[in-house]
């Protein structure tokens, strides 16, 4: 088993196909959905193709193998979530720009909000880059707001850590003053004070998904193999960072 940087190997001038073609790998496993478009064409077009496999991001219209998880649903469940609390105010704390996870969770946000009829305002949507850093950042942003929304859901658990972080620093309590939830589950999560409410994207299952379709096709290099995607159940977990406004 070969990890390598997508960065570095751009930098470096090496193609990532050159994995395959000099038999140092049998397969790939790419982590990274944001790889530029030329880069994606070659290994669309290279004869290993079948052997290549994005997994937790993908790229959009390209013809992959890929394991995900629903995205889409889980951001429509927590805006449910905090629908049925009693909030009519929901802010949303993207991820990096240019990132499919963060344009899929932005959308799928934007789009709820309309269904549950929620009055939109462009302030409350706020950037950020999935990390403790971008999460205080955001804070600062609500902080700073007239008009401050009464729950905030943040597209990774570490912006919502960061988030919750920053505001405790100004004495703003959650959820007793604001409800802030985030995405993934990681394990720092149940452990964070307080306990956070997020979506639950079970990563060992991606990467265990992604092993075995590749595994499939290396042992089996003469049969065909169709192009899929495979997407994976998420599940809200309730801690004590959400609560009724």
């Amino acid at each position: 088993m070969l990890i390598a940087s997508t960065k570095q190997v751009h930098d470096s001038g090496e193609r990532l196909i050159d994995y395959l073609d000099d038999a140092r790998a049998d397969g790939m496993i790419i982590l990274d959905g944001g790889l530029d478009s030329d880069v994606v064409q070659m290994l669309e077009n290279a004869p290993q193709s079948d052997r290549i496999l994005f997994a937790c991001e993908w790229v959009d219209g390209a013809n992959f193998t890929s394991v995900r998880c629903e995205n889409r649903h889980g951001t429509r469940t927590a805006v449910n979530h905090l629908f049925e609390l009693g909030h009519r105010k929901i802010a949303h704390v993207t991820g990096p720009e240019g990132n499919i996870l963060s344009s899929t969770r932005k959308d799928a946000f934007t789009a709820e909000v309309a269904k549950l009829k929620l009055a939109p305002n462009p302030e409350w949507i706020i950037s950020g880059d999935f990390s403790l850093t971008a999460g205080c950042k955001a804070a600062q942003a609500w902080i700073a707001m007239k008009d401050r929304p009464t729950a905030v859901f943040c597209a990774s658990d570490q912006l919502a850590m960061g988030f919750i972080a920053e505001l405790s620093r100004h004495n703003i309590k959650v959820p007793h003053d604001v409800s802030v939830m985030g995405f993934d589950d990681i394990d720092l999560a149940e452990q964070f004070i307080p306990p956070l409410t997020t979506i639950k994207q079970d990563r060992l299952v991606i990467g265990e998904t992604a092993a075995e379709l590749l595994m499939t096709r290396i042992m089996a290099p003469d049969e065909t193999h169709a192009k899929q995607a495979a997407v994976l159940p998420v599940s809200l977990v309730v801690r004590e960072s959400t609560a009724a406004p």
